[in-house]
């Protein structure tokens, strides 16, 4: 680590998201000033560096397995003031407080709702003073975000501010940025010279965000390979089994693709994206003017997501294969209908604003 951080984004790795986000973040305020120095650090490699693995496979075990185990705690966490469910354990927070004045940045950022938390209670327990920001990486106002002495809130839209404003947050306390999304959503060209496509046809992208969870069955391939005009592109990422598997398959219009950096332009040359409504998924797709269909999505901050999803008439949403493949054949028997999506996002994109995020940060920090 740079001996001197001006900024230093606290987050953590339950799915890639919050990561993410925070790469998004530093990516935007160096390219308002190159010369700040910034950490990303993951709160719980510092904290519990031998429990952070297990933790980590736990939480992947567990919104696999049982989501409504997971919704519970959510929710919960969510339904008033202080209700968030975290250990106030002194030796840790003395930990995480020494830490930062080891690292003495100017202002910290914190993509991850325990984050805030932790160094709202430092604050206030020991007396901290460095500013921080949280920023909020999904379409949601829960409490489990909101914390004491919180300098400003990033947040995705207008609605979400109106809600902290019913909250009791101060309307100076809330920036609308829009989820922060890397620069290379927001710039880029539509170049198909890469998959060898049509421009005749329709490009369906399926992707299952960080934990690669996205539809398996043979069935549903064998499906798409015989719609005409239509080519899949499948992210399995580190899903191995799923891309050997489609791979053996041999379908002519499905293109499997292991793990890879080019999402941005993947999404860029495509017409219709099936996936997960992660927050920063759903503004990746905004800023690609990509209209989404969301498939199976059950964790609560992903249901409040599809909320967003459906009051801007920006994507389909399918409870089950029938509705997919339901909601796949509409779209192709009435092509306009994509092309109204893609205009409802362009409106949508004009209000992801990470130029006042990064002029936020840079103003807090220097006046620190």
């Amino acid at each position: 680590m740079d001996s001197k951080i001006d900024i230093l984004i606290l987050t953590a790795g339950f799915g890639t998201g919050h990561l993410s986000a925070s790469l998004g973040i530093k990516e935007h305020i160096q390219r308002t000033n190159a010369s700040i120095n910034i950490e990303i650090i993951d709160i719980f490699q510092v904290l519990v560096p031998r429990l952070s693995k297990i933790m980590y496979k736990g939480y992947n075990i567990l919104v696999r397995k049982n989501p409504r185990l997971y919704n519970y705690f959510h929710y919960k966490d969510n339904e008033k003031s202080g209700s968030n469910s975290i250990v106030s354990n002194r030796y840790i927070l003395s930990m995480l407080n020494n830490y930062i004045l080891d690292i003495d940045p100017k202002l910290i950022i914190s993509t991850f709702p325990v984050v805030s938390q932790y160094i709202s209670k430092i604050k206030r327990i020991y007396g901290l003073s460095i500013p921080f920001i949280t920023c909020i990486t999904d379409v949601v106002s829960g409490w489990e975000w909101i914390s004491l002495d919180c300098s400003k809130y990033f947040v995705a839209t207008e609605d979400v501010k109106n809600r902290m404003l019913n909250m009791g947050i101060g309307e100076e306390n809330i920036v609308v940025t829009g989820i922060p999304i890397r620069e290379e959503f927001l710039k880029g060209s539509k170049d198909l010279s890469n998959f060898s496509l049509s421009k005749e046809d329709v490009i369906l992208m399926i992707m299952g965000g960080g934990m690669g969870l996205i539809p398996e069955e043979k069935e549903l391939y064998q499906w798409l390979n015989s719609l005409g005009n239509l080519k899949t592109l499948v992210l399995t990422g580190r899903n191995s089994h799923l891309f050997n598997s489609i791979s053996e398959w041999r379908l002519e219009n499905i293109v499997p693709l292991k793990y890879t950096n080019e999402v941005a332009q993947i999404m860029l040359q495509s017409d219709l994206l099936i996936t997960k409504a992660g927050g920063i998924t759903v503004f990746e797709a905004i800023a690609s003017d990509l209209p989404l269909i969301i498939y199976k999505s059950e964790l609560g901050q992903e249901l409040e997501n599809v909320q967003f999803i459906l009051e801007k008439s920006i994507g389909e949403i399918a409870a089950n294969m029938d509705d997919l493949q339901g909601i796949i054949t509409e779209f192709l028997n009435n092509r306009d209908k994509i092309v109204e999506y893609k205009y409802r996002m362009e409106e949508l994109k004009s209000h992801i604003d990470m130029k006042s995020l990064a002029e936020e940060s840079i103003k807090l920090m220097k006046n620190f």
